[in-house]
């Protein structure tokens, strides 16, 4: 942690940056006025909670102790330790008793205090000061009181005991507003009946918004704003308001905090990030951020969370993510519970929100924001955050390219670091960024079987995170990519080989990975790579789809991989050559079909054409073994009859000839995507396929 104390919320005199000073020597002056007009007063001193009353009290108590002409006796009395009325009274007259002068001048002035004060309670025990029985004393002092004097009589007696003081006496009386109702009325008839004595003066300390809640709920208001407001100004007479924070000032506390923590955790600034910040922040954090104990309980948060998460998660998002955590905490909750799925881009909530307009979206949304108790005022504000942080939630930002800068940036927004900023750290089925890199730079120097290991480690966990995040970290390093890739290949033939799934493919993101692999490798270890994937049953096709990628981008060893992998494919279908067809799988007649796109139709038709004429293939298992598979899900069915294929190969009529006479035995059509992938059900949909395409070219 930083070596601010963030949690500090004692006052901190001393260490004055947001000119309290000014004020309280203000205030003093003030009060020396008050004394100088009124023989007793009530001040109150206003401003919000965490404005930084404490500080300016401690100030202001300091300067009228310390005062070179008019020095003042300051007693602090906190009702909180009082559970009624009677105990206050108690504790104010222990404590007026306490701040005369104790010379033995005084004795008789005491006296009288305590007189007066036995007078006005009511009898019997008076339980006030915590843990103390004050009856006996109090019994003590009624018997020293002559006959019948009235308590009037009493008080003038105590008054003129008092107009004889030479330093004033300031009770100070903090926090007001954290009393209950009942407590703080109990207050008020102190300090405006029973302790109205001269030279007694009174400075209660309070958030007025508060305080007015309270009288509020009392019989005095009954509920009415006006009327509270109204009996407030009865006790108070003179106002000293605590100076808000300027923006300056604001700006000032939040930037000095925000370069300490990012000093502390060696944070590198972009240009984007602080662009974000400094938006979010004139939109909608500058309106709760508004007092210093606001500002450092937000930092607070950041300074004893972010360690964990440092270099794996994008500071600033972390900061704004934070904000929510702290001030809108049901916000907070919601995103990774009720809104996750919309923020993050299930295809779902996708799909049941695409006809909505950008206004009713913003609506609907406004609606979620005002139910999860967030102010209507700061819902615009928080809507916003929301969207830079989610870009999901607006459907004209969700580029490819925009999407891709949030994942670079490790951004809350990005499927694989989401619950990152949530679980304030790196999940354990997740690996983290700095490991990651560390294993692939450690991999690039020489082999490191525990290295690679660990990596292939967290593919197994989850495929299609860790390839993005090793597509992140394999630039650069030509080592790691080349002993990544025959574990890529051994990876390819378990992962589930759909086009589309929640969390990305994990077939797609092997081959995208497995591309920028080959394209990192040097020339010279090109043909020992395809030959180490080739290993794995399907290393071959991985490598054929990777190579098939890097051919459009032009890459600059494509002349060589496209031989080696070329190579490699020759090889498993010349044993495919000298087998049946019904007795080779569909995973390995694939390879015919990455054979003819990478070596080229003039190198491979011949070959298949040999083999349909000279044996051992024959024309009905190689129209069935070109039927393609559809994958939904985990279930494989037959799809459809590739004719580009076998008009290229041997001509239709060559097709039409050879199996005319079981053609014409289909009586119906079949159905496609509703057989498994068998070699009985592969020759009757070729058969019923052939037919259908027959008859429709002899009506044309």
């Amino acid at each position: 942690m930083s070596q601010r104390s963030y949690f500090r919320d004692a006052p901190d005199p001393q260490n004055d940056t947001l000119e309290r000073r000014q004020f309280a020597e203000r205030t003093v002056l003030a009060l020396q006025e008050v004394r100088r007009q009124s023989e007793s007063s009530v001040a109150g001193l206003i401003a919000p909670w965490g404005a930084g009353k404490s500080t300016a009290l401690a100030m202001i108590i300091e300067g009228l102790k310390g005062h070179a002409t008019d020095p003042w006796i300051v007693v602090d009395l906190n009702p909180w330790l009082y559970s009624d009325a009677d105990s206050l009274q108690l504790g104010f007259f222990v404590a007026l008793r306490e701040a005369l002068p104790s010379d033995a001048k005084w004795n008789r002035s005491r006296e009288r205090i305590g007189n007066f004060f036995t007078a006005i309670s009511p009898a019997g025990k008076v339980n006030g000061l915590v843990g103390v029985d004050a009856s006996t004393a109090l019994e003590a002092l009624g018997q020293k009181i002559a006959g019948d004097m009235s308590a009037n009589a009493l008080k003038e007696k105590a008054e003129k005991s008092l107009r004889e003081l030479e330093k004033p006496i300031l009770f100070i009386m903090d926090d007001l507003d954290r009393l209950t109702p009942d407590e703080l009325l109990m207050v008020f008839k102190l300090v405006r009946l029973v302790g109205r004595l001269p030279n007694i003066y009174y400075l209660l300390a309070y958030d007025e918004k508060t305080l007015l809640d309270l009288i509020q709920q009392t019989n005095i208001a009954s509920g009415n704003r006006a009327r509270a407001h109204d009996y407030l100004e009865k006790i108070i007479q003179v106002r000293f308001d605590v100076p808000a924070l300027r923006p300056q000032q604001k700006a000032g506390l939040i930037n000095s905090a925000m370069a300490e923590v990012m000093d502390r955790y060696e944070v590198e600034s972009r240009e984007e990030d602080i662009e974000l910040f400094s938006r979010i922040y004139r939109k909608y954090l500058a309106n709760t951020l508004t007092t210093p104990r606001s500002i450092n309980r937000y930092f607070a948060q950041i300074d004893s969370l972010y360690e964990t998460l440092n270099k794996e998660v994008n500071f600033i998002d972390f900061a704004l993510i934070t904000f929510i955590r702290t001030f809108e905490p049901e916000v907070y909750k919601n995103l990774t519970g009720l809104w996750r799925a919309e923020i993050t881009g299930d295809a779902g909530s996708y799909i049941a929100t695409r006809n909505e307009s950008a206004t009713d979206r913003e609506e609907r949304w406004h609606q979620m924001l005002l139910s999860a108790h967030v102010d209507s005022s700061d819902a615009p504000g928080v809507y916003e955050l929301l969207c830079s942080l989610f870009p999901r939630m607006t459907r004209d930002r969700t580029s490819s390219r925009i999407l891709e800068a949030i994942a670079e940036r490790r951004g809350v927004g990005d499927r694989d670091y989401f619950d990152r900023y949530f679980a304030f750290g790196v999940p354990g089925d997740d690996i983290s960024d700095h490991t990651l890199g560390t294993l692939i730079h450690s991999m690039d120097d020489s082999p490191v079987p525990e290295a690679v290991d660990a990596v292939v480690g967290a593919l197994r966990t989850n495929i299609a995170r860790t390839c993005r995040k090793i597509r992140r970290s394999l630039p650069g390093h030509p080592g790691a990519a080349a002993q990544l890739l025959p574990n890529l290949a051994d990876l390819y033939a378990s992962a589930p080989h759909e086009i589309f799934s929640v969390d990305g493919s994990p077939m797609l993101n092997l081959e995208y990975t497995a591309q920028l692999a080959l394209s990192e490798i040097p020339p010279s270890s090109v043909e020992d790579t395809i030959q180490s994937m080739n290993s794995f049953p399907y290393g071959a096709l991985l490598a054929s789809n990777a190579v098939q990628r890097l051919r459009e981008e032009q890459s600059s060893n494509i002349d060589l991989l496209l031989r080696s992998t070329s190579h490699v494919l020759a090889a498993r279908v010349t044993e495919l050559l000298r087998s049946e067809l019904a007795s080779i799988s569909t995973h390995d007649f694939r390879h015919v079909h990455h054979w003819r796109v990478i070596a080229g139709k003039q190198v491979s038709d011949t070959k298949l054409k040999e083999a349909l004429t000279s044996g051992p293939w024959t024309a009905l298992d190689f129209a069935a073994r070109n039927i393609s598979v559809a994958t939904s899900g985990q279930v494989e069915t037959l799809s459809e009859l590739n004719f580009d294929i076998l008009d290229e190969v041997m001509g239709l009529d060559y097709f039409y000839r050879e199996l005319g006479e079981f053609m014409d035995e289909i009586e119906e059509p079949i159905v496609r995507h509703r057989y498994s992938d068998t070699i009985e059900n592969r020759r009757r949909l070729a058969l019923s396929s052939l037919k259908s395409r027959r008859d429709s070219d002899a009506h044309r």
